[in-house]
């Protein structure tokens, strides 16, 4: 598929549409401009025919009317101004020399309708020695406007009268409007010269307004397993392109984030797996050079179980992380009764304490309900209640708490033993992680505690108590 160029077509939507708002403004100027000059020839055209019908009878001298014609508009602009008398029947009588030949004034009819307030008339001052112009008025028809073609030219008449004579004055359209057409004119030649000035300027802008997004090509293009860990300054860039790389960022974040669990995956678990495969391969070869009785061979295939459970044990908890990790662990979702099953869990861990001689103390609201899956809370409770069992002291004690607190769930299992600094609190909840004391523990338990309680909806977490108990506090929604 062939592919298009953003800046191009940013161009060209910009010239297209900058095109168009100026074409119809120039229409609009154009038409609201002619208007204006019609309005104002016809205001010239009443001037003179107002005065003609006002003071005129049928023995009109139609020299005169040419001289009062001149006088009003001027020797330059009379060329372009004519005029023909009729009687009051309609019939032609006599024309200026400027009438265009063959315009037919009987065309024009005049209107039958006295106006009811009489024009005020424009008074010309007579030429010296010239007598006084005459005073006498009459009343005046309303005027009527008309243009028209007449060989190629366009013409604009306007016809006045009064009871005797009727007066079709004209004006060359064209010649008038001369300066409006010169205007339209020029407005057509300077629009593809400002089309193309906006076409560069949209392609100028669409180059500086793409610039972070050809940084960030750039960066992608570059981008490596080792430069994960580099992220995009936004400086002052837009608010939309801020966004663009706040995204970048935290999508190089994950990818950082996903990269390094699954190296650190991989590594931890070849580790891991090292230790028991190493034991077995150990005992199988001690066993088969030194293996005399039947209660030595028991002996040796029952540390080879051991390791063998251990080996399956550290499989499934890695497999139920990077399960975690893809968004894939699974979990049902039915209701459940936590306070029975967190008594039926505290009996099982009593015979885990029974070893080491560790008091249980057990403090369990009834009725607490919540949605869930059994089998991997049974998992949390556990690994927690195991650790309490482990990292304890012989004689020590483990106090378990189950109540609603505001709107949730809080259940507390604290335990006698070694004290865990408030730094390290954080830092056990991470893969592979163990206290000095912890023998040959796998360190995931408290990892797949804090993804199985998260996917939960809840939270966990530890703390050191007054008595200097180590505590952890796991919190639900209670549904």
């Amino acid at each position: 598929m062939k592919r298009r160029s953003f800046r191009f077509r940013l161009a060209l939507i910009s010239m297209g549409l900058s095109g168009l708002v100026l074409l119809v403004f120039g229409l609009v100027a154009w038409a609201a401009l002619s208007q204006s000059r019609v309005s104002s020839l016809d205001q010239e055209l009443s001037n003179f025919g107002f005065r003609f019908a006002s003071r005129s009878g049928p023995g009109v001298i139609i020299e005169r009317q040419e001289e009062t014609l001149v006088s009003m508009v001027g020797s330059e602009v009379a060329p372009y101004r004519f005029f023909h008398i009729l009687n009051r029947n309609g019939k032609p009588v006599s024309a200026s020399s400027g009438w265009p030949d063959g315009l037919d004034p009987t065309r024009f009819p005049a209107s039958d309708e006295v106006m009811e307030s009489q024009p005020e008339l424009v008074v010309v001052s007579p030429k010296p020695g010239a007598p006084p112009p005459e005073r006498r008025l009459r009343p005046v028809y309303k005027p009527r406007f008309y243009t028209v073609n007449h060989n190629h030219r366009r013409y604009r008449i306007g016809v006045f009268r009064n009871a005797d004579v009727i007066l079709a004055s004209g004006a060359d359209l064209d010649q008038f409007s001369q300066d409006v057409i010169q205007l339209g004119k020029a407005f057509l030649i300077a629009l593809p010269a400002a089309l193309a000035m906006i076409a560069l300027g949209a392609w100028w802008l669409g180059r500086k307004a793409l610039r972070p997004i050809r940084v960030l090509e750039k960066d992608m293009g570059s981008l490596s397993v080792r430069d994960l860990d580099q992220r995009l300054e936004a400086g002052n860039a837009d608010i939309e392109f801020a966004r663009i790389i706040e995204v970048y960022n935290s999508m190089l974040e994950r990818l950082e984030r996903s990269f390094h669990q699954a190296n650190r995956f991989s590594a931890d678990a070849s580790h891991e797996l090292k230790t028991p495969l190493a034991i077995m391969r150990g005992t199988l070869e001690r066993g088969l050079s030194s293996v005399r009785s039947e209660e030595e061979a028991q002996e040796v295939f029952s540390d080879l179980l051991e390791q063998t459970g251990r080996q399956g044990a550290i499989l499934e908890s890695l497999l139920l992380l990077a399960r975690a990790d893809a968004g894939r662990l699974e979990m049902s979702s039915e209701p459940l009764d936590l306070s029975a099953l967190l008594e039926t869990w505290m009996e099982d861990a009593s015979f885990l304490a029974e070893e080491k001689e560790i008091s249980i103390q057990s403090e369990i609201e009834p009725g607490i309900k919540i949605e869930g899956d059994a089998i991997m809370l049974q998992r949390v409770a556990h690994n927690l209640l195991s650790n309490a069992v482990r990292y304890n002291d012989r004689g020590g004690r483990i106090e378990s708490c189950l109540s609603r607190v505001g709107d949730g769930i809080e259940w507390t299992i604290a335990n006698t033993g070694e004290v865990i600094s408030g730094s390290d609190h954080e830092r056990l909840f991470e893969r592979f992680e163990r206290m000095p004391s912890s023998g040959d523990g796998t360190g995931l338990g408290l990892s797949l505690v804090k993804e199985i309680v998260v996917a939960h909806g809840g939270q966990v977490s530890i703390r050191t108590r007054e008595d200097e108990m180590t505590e952890f506090v796991v919190r639900f929604l209670e549904k």
